[in-house]
């Protein structure tokens, strides 16, 4: 068995904006984001990692190091742990896209299996590339191992359908927070294998970082 922490980055300004699709573009982390990386490092700070999966957008890769601390797990980047692109929809405001693609965005929410991005990916597309690149960093050790992997929200999304034999229909049934821990006990992806979700969207460590403990 593995151990699979899966978190998702800290926060952006374009989060924190909540009105803006950052996609593949590489939004850096702001000051709050860093602070809520540094927090979620603290809260796992008695775990250890074998060894550090991220996407290669600093967002992610800046949060998988603040995680790593002094710890000296190597770090692998790939970018097929990037979150969807949304193309013609990256940088675009919420109400821009709507005014363009009228009810297109409500559509993704409630049917993601059927909707593709103009000129951008399908949540189809990013589970596909998404899992190649766990899988094939999971398959590179056949030990048992605690493994760390940070990314983003969507493809959080995917990847927790993916490895719980769920639709991808169902993706936005998962709650993620910036930074939010989820933590699986990975058995395999055979007919008769079973992945265990032990814990999801663990934010307690921003919670109390804003004084809401």
């Amino acid at each position: 068995m593995k151990t699979l922490y899966i978190v998702r980055h800290g926060e952006t300004d374009w989060n924190k904006m909540g009105g803006k699709y950052q996609g593949i573009t590489d939004v850096p982390l702001n000051e709050n984001g860093l602070n809520q990386a540094k927090a979620c490092g603290q809260a796992l700070k008695d775990v250890k990692f074998d060894r550090i999966l991220s996407s290669d957008l600093s967002r992610a890769l800046v949060t998988a190091e603040a995680i790593r601390g002094d710890r000296t797990t190597p770090i692998t980047v790939d970018e097929r742990l990037r979150e969807l692109n949304f193309g013609d929809w990256e940088a675009m405001l919420f109400s821009d896209i709507e005014a363009r693609w009228p009810g297109l965005i409500d559509e993704m929410y409630l049917r993601p299996h059927l909707v593709k991005v103009p000129n951008g990916e399908s949540f189809k597309d990013l589970q596909d590339r998404a899992w190649a690149g766990l899988e094939e960093f999971i398959n590179a050790n056949d030990e048992e191992e605690t493994l760390l992997i940070a990314c983003h929200g969507g493809t959080i999304r995917t990847l927790l359908c993916k490895l719980l034999d769920i639709s991808i229909s169902h993706c936005w049934n998962f709650s993620q927070g910036n930074t939010a821990i989820n933590r699986i006990f990975y058995n395999g992806m055979g007919e008769f294998d079973h992945n265990v979700l032990n814990l999801l969207n663990d934010t307690a460590h921003v919670d109390v970082l804003q004084g809401h403990e």
